[in-house]
């Protein structure tokens, strides 16, 4: 029973660490094409709220709801995207809607360094370097 209790205290901390990390994905597609994968990424589910990245949302229908925050950065050859929570509700229960957070920087980092997206000038996308990332 303790290890049980262990090992969700420890997911817990784990997700509530993923969730406010500060991700770097760099990327052969363009600053253009990149902030279109971004904004194309949010949909009704979210709202755009001001804040400290050049795009920052919010999710919709949820109380207490952090902002994830994306800087998109480069030129037409390729570009940096960063991703953070940048405002959220610390309280001594930690950060609320961790794991959607972490989920979404998870799921923007796939989107971005997909294959499936074309990159003017490669046959792949695989090129992409992302830090903040444990390695697989």
């Amino acid at each position: 029973m303790i290890l049980g209790v262990l090992a969700i205290a420890g997911a817990l901390l784990l997700i509530q660490t993923r969730a406010r990390r500060e991700l770097h994905v760099a990327t052969a597609t363009g600053k253009r094409q990149a902030g279109q994968l971004v904004q194309e990424y949010f949909g009704a589910n979210w709202e755009s709220v001001p804040g400290p990245g050049t795009l920052n949302y919010r999710p919709l229908l949820r109380d207490h709801a952090p902002t994830v925050s994306i800087t998109v950065s480069g030129s037409d050859a390729g570009s940096t995207v960063t991703i953070w929570t940048s405002h959220y509700d610390g309280s001594v229960h930690g950060m609320r809607h961790a794991a959607l957070m972490a989920r979404t920087q998870y799921a923007l980092t796939k989107r971005l360094t997909s294959d499936r997206v074309p990159v003017p000038g490669f046959l792949s996308a695989n090129s992409h370097t992302v830090r903040g990332l444990p390695t697989l």
